[in-house]
C-alpha cells in the first residue's frame, strides 16, 4: 500500500490545549473527553491520537455533542511524526508496522470492550481510519453495537466492501482525491443510497485530508470547519 503525498502532509500548525486525559481501555492508551452518556470514537489517521488537530476536533465533538469522545491508540505510541526530517520517506516501512488489518483487530478488542457501557456508540474515521470505521459496520457482530458511522475523506476502500455495510454512515468527501478515487465514490454511493443507508457530502476547493489537516488557506479552512459541523450534526440527529 503506498499512501500519497496529500496524504501525509500534515496542513498548516494547529495549537490546542487539550480539555481531555489519557487513560487505559482495553489495554490500549485513549484519549477521553467529555462524559457523556453516549459515546463518539475517533479513528484516526497516520499521525495518531496525540496530534493536535485530531483532539482539537475530539473537544469540540464532546462539547457540542454531550457525548463522551475516545481516540484510541492503534498505533502503540508509534504514529508518523510530521517534525521528523523527511518523515515521509520511512511511510512504506512505517506501513509495513502498522498494516491496517492489525488497527481493525484493535478496534474490534476496543469496541467489545465499552460496548454496554454506553447508550449509544457512533463512530468516524479519517484517512487511515475510514477502514476501521467500515470494517466495523461490516462487521457480522460487532456491526449491531454502532448507531452510526462517518468517513472523512477514506483512504484503502475497496468497492467490493460497499454492499456489505450494515449501518448508516456519511461521507465526507473532498471534491478531488487521489485516495478516494471517484469510481469508487460512485460505487459506494450508489449502493449505499439504493438502500438508504448512506449520505454523501462533497465540498469544494478541497483535496485528501482538508477536514483534519487544513493548509492555511481562508476557503480550505472555511470547508473544513463546514465539514465538522455537518459531523456533528450527524451525530446528534443520530444520538
Amino acid at each position: 500500500m503506498m499512501i500519497s503525498s496529500c496524504c501525509s502532509e500534515p496542513g498548516a500548525k494547529q495549537n490546542h490545549i487539550s480539555e481531555g486525559h489519557v487513560e487505559q481501555i482495553a489495554e490500549i492508551n485513549t484519549y477521553k473527553t467529555g462524559n457523556g452518556k453516549s459515546a463518539i470514537i475517533i479513528f484516526t489517521d497516520i499521525f495518531g491520537f496525540a496530534f493536535a488537530n485530531t483532539r482539537k476536533i475530539a473537544d469540540r465533538f464532546a462539547e457540542e455533542t454531550d457525548m463522551t469522545v475516545l481516540i484510541p491508540d492503534y498505533f502503540n505510541g508509534d504514529p508518523i511524526d510530521p517534525t521528523v526530517p523527511n518523515f515521509r520517506l520511512g511511510l512504506p516501512e512505517w506501513l509495513k508496522r502498522h498494516p491496517p488489518i492489525d488497527a481493525c483487530t484493535l478496534a474490534d478488542k476496543f469496541i467489545s470492550t465499552i460496548k454496554g457501557h454506553y447508550q449509544s456508540i457512533q463512530i468516524i474515521g479519517f484517512c487511515y481510519g475510514a477502514k476501521v470505521v467500515i470494517y466495523l459496520i461490516t462487521h457480522p457482530e460487532l456491526s449491531s453495537t454502532i448507531k452510526a458511522a462517518i468517513v472523512g475523506h477514506p483512504t484503502f476502500l475497496v468497492k467490493e466492501e460497499a454492499i456489505q455495510i450494515k449501518r448508516p454512515i456519511l461521507f465526507l468527501c473532498a471534491e478531488i482525491d487521489e485516495r478516494f478515487p471517484l469510481d469508487v465514490e460512485e460505487h459506494f454511493q450508489k449502493e449505499l443510497t439504493t438502500n438508504n443507508l448512506g449520505k454523501f457530502l462533497k465540498y469544494p476547493g478541497t483535496i485528501h485530508g482538508f477536514i483534519i489537516r487544513p493548509d492555511a488557506s481562508p476557503h480550505v479552512c472555511e470547508q473544513s470547519e463546514k465539514a465538522i459541523k455537518d459531523a456533528i450534526n450527524y451525530f446528534n440527529k443520530n444520538n
